[in-house]
């Protein structure tokens, strides 16, 4: 039997170790304060949170409020679960 790739995942899925070397995909989706998403990143299973902050928040496809704009000043900040917490992030 020949496994499928993930359409999305190409070449980045690699055997997961916790489910016995199959292949895998770690979706990292980051949304805004509605809940509508704003970027994602696609990596391998076995793939740290950690290691795909940089490339999730490279993916913005839209244009993020200036923080230095002194007309119309927005508070940004994010929120991150516990696997995201390393001196890196």
């Amino acid at each position: 039997m020949q496994e499928q790739k993930h359409l999305l995942g190409e070449k980045s899925t690699r055997p997961n170790p916790t489910d016995r070397s199959k292949l895998g995909t770690k979706h990292s989706l980051l949304v805004e304060g509605q809940g509508i998403p704003i970027g994602i990143t696609i990596d391998g299973a076995n793939r740290h949170d950690m290691k795909m902050t940089r490339a999730t928040l490279q993916s913005i496809v839209v244009c993020r409020p200036s923080s230095s704009s002194t007309t119309n000043i927005q508070q940004q900040h994010i929120c991150l679960d516990k696997g995201y917490d390393y001196p890196q992030v």
